[in-house]
C-alpha cells in the first residue's frame, strides 16, 4: 500500500482531561434521561477496587459509551475505538483531550495492544467494545474471538462488564434519532486482576461468551416494552433487505411504520413494541432478529452453491495522515469464498489491487450509507457501492463464510412463514450436512 501512515506504536494516550469529563458526563446523564429513560444498576464491588480497570461492554447503540462513562464516573476512561472514528469531524477537536486510543478493527493490531498495555501500566482505565461494532439485529455477534480472553490476561487489570438492556430498541443501528423507552445499564465486576492471573484462558473465555449473549428484540417482546417514535420502521430496510415472500433482495423500502417489497408488494408493519405484523396476504417474521437469521440462512445457501462470486462497481476512498478521506479511484469490489478486495484504477491512471484473505475474517466494517472498509497497514480503504446498497449483505456473507470455514454452530433453522413463495429452501439436516462437508475440506477447523 502507498502512503503508509505515521507509526503510532509509541502513541502515549493521556488520562482524559478533567474539564472535559466533568462537563460531558453530567450532560450525557441529563440527555440520557431525556432521550431515553435511562437507569443504572451498579455493582457495589467496583467501588471497592482502586483500578485501573478494563471496562468491556456490548455494543447495542450510540449511547453505550456515554452510559459506560456515566456508570464508572468519576473514573475517567480512555476509549479504544476504530481508526475510522478519528476521521469524524465532531471527534477531531477533542480526540487528544479525550485520550482516545486507535485500533484496527477485526485484525491483529499489535501496536495498539502495546499502547493499551502501557496505558494500564501507567494507571489509566480503558473502555473497550470487543464486538467492534454496533449490533445490526439486536443480538450479540455470532463469534467472540478467544483473543479477548488472552488480551485481558495480558493487560492484568480489574475487568468490569456492562450491558444496556433496551439499548438496541431505543437506538438501533439503522435508525436516525432515538426512540424513547427504558434503557437499563447494568455493570458487574467479573474479574479482579488477581483472579485473572490465576484463571486459565479457557475459563476466562467461557465467562466472556456467557456475558456477551443477549437478544434485545426478544427482551423487548418478553417485557412488553414500548419505545415511542413517530416513525419506528424508517430505515429498517437497511438490514431487512430480503423479502420473505418472493425472495427478492434490495427491493424492500421502509416508510414510517412499514417495510414494503416493491417487487411483490409484501407489506409488514413494525410497531413501537418491536413486533413485525404482516398485512393480510403478506408474510414476515415477528421479530427483527428472526428475519435477519432468515437472511443468514439465505447467505449460507448462496455460499454453498459452488460458484459463489460477487462483483459490484465502487468508488474507492482512503484516509490520509490527517485523518481525512480522499477519493482515490474507481473499480469493482469483489468477493469469493477465499478472498475479497478491489480491482480498479486510480484517478491518475494507475492500476490498483487491494485484497484480503477471508479464511479468518469473521466480520467486516460496513456503513449505513452503503460502504465497506478494509484496513491495511493502519490505512482505512473505503468502498462506496455505486448502486447505494449491498453493505449489509456483504457483512452477512463474510460472517457466514467464516462460520462455514471453521465449522461453527449455526442458529436454529428459520422456517419460512406460511404464505412464502420461496419453494426451494433446503431442510436443516441437508444444510448442516453440506456445511460439515465443506468445513472439513476447508481445513483449519475450530469446531466446538
Amino acid at each position: 500500500m502507498e502512503n503508509t501512515p505515521k507509526n503510532d506504536n509509541r502513541y502515549e494516550p493521556r488520562r482524559p482531561a478533567a474539564y472535559l469529563y466533568w462537563t460531558l458526563v453530567p450532560l450525557a446523564k441529563l440527555f440520557s434521561k431525556i432521550l431515553i429513560k435511562s437507569r443504572f444498576i451498579r455493582d457495589p464491588a467496583i467501588k471497592k477496587r482502586k483500578g485501573p480497570f478494563v471496562v468491556i461492554g456490548t455494543h447495542t447503540c450510540e449511547m453505550d459509551i456515554a452510559m459506560m462513562a456515566i456508570s464508572m464516573f468519576p473514573v475517567r476512561l480512555n476509549i479504544v475505538c476504530g481508526r475510522d472514528v478519528f476521521t469524524w469531524k465532531k471527534i477531531k477537536p477533542i480526540k487528544n483531550a479525550a485520550g482516545l486510543i486507535p485500533i484496527n478493527q477485526f485484525e491483529m493490531d499489535l501496536g495498539s495492544i502495546r499502547t493499551i498495555k502501557r496505558a494500564v501500566d501507567r494507571g489509566l482505565s480503558i473502555a473497550l467494545f470487543p464486538e467492534g461494532k454496533f449490533t445490526l439485529d439486536g443480538k450479540n455477534m455470532y463469534y467472540l474471538s478467544e483473543s479477548i480472553a488472552k488480551f485481558l490476561k495480558l493487560i492484568g487489570a480489574d475487568v468490569v462488564f456492562m450491558h444496556n438492556y433496551g439499548g438496541y430498541s431505543s437506538k438501533p443501528r439503522w435508525y436516525s434519532g432515538f426512540k424513547r423507552g427504558p434503557v437499563t445499564n447494568k455493570s458487574e465486576l467479573i474479574f479482579t486482576k488477581e483472579e485473572l492471573k490465576q484463571k486459565p484462558v479457557n475459563e476466562i473465555y467461557e465467562v466472556l461468551k456467557e456475558k456477551f449473549s443477549f437478544n434485545d428484540p426478544l427482551y423487548q417482546r418478553e417485557n412488553h416494552l414500548k419505545y415511542k417514535s413517530k416513525h419506528p420502521a424508517l430505515g429498517i430496510h437497511y438490514i431487512l433487505y430480503k423479502c420473505p415472500k418472493c425472495g427478492a433482495e434490495y427491493e424492500t423500502v421502509s416508510t414510517d411504520r412499514q417495510i414494503v417489497c416493491e417487487k411483490c408488494s409484501n407489506t409488514v408493519t413494525f410497531d413501537e413494541y418491536g413486533e413485525l405484523i404482516p398485512e393480510e396476504g403478506s408474510v414476515g417474521f415477528d421479530r427483527i432478529d428472526l428475519w435477519y437469521d432468515f437472511e443468514r440462512e439465505a447467505a449460507r445457501r448462496e455460499l454453498l452453491s459452488g460458484d459463489f462470486n460477487l462483483c459490484y462497481p465502487v468508488v474507492w476512498a482512503q484516509n490520509d495522515d490527517e485523518n481525512n478521506y480522499n477519493d482515490m479511484g474507481e473499480g469493482n469490489f469483489y468477493m469469493t469464498r477465499e478472498k475479497m478486495g478491489f480491482k480498479g484504477k486510480k484517478y491518475t491512471g494507475e492500476d490498483v489491487t487491494i485484497e484480503i484473505p477471508l479464511l479468518n475474517q469473521y466480520t467486516i466494517v460496513h456503513k449505513n450509507y452503503e460502504a465497506v472498509d478494509l484496513t491495511i497497514d493502519n490505512r482505512v480503504n473505503r468502498f462506496y457501492f455505486k448502486d447505494v446498497k449491498y453493505s449489509c449483505k456483504i457483512n452477512v456473507l463474510v460472517e457466514e463464510n467464516f462460520r462455514l470455514n471453521h465449522g461453527l454452530p449455526i442458529p436454529e433453522h428459520v422456517r419460512l412463514p406460511e404464505g412464502s413463495l420461496i419453494k426451494d429452501w433446503d431442510s436443516p439436516a441437508e444444510k448442516v450436512g453440506a456445511e460439515e462437508t465443506l468445513s472439513e475440506n476447508a481445513g483449519g477447523s475450530d469446531r466446538e
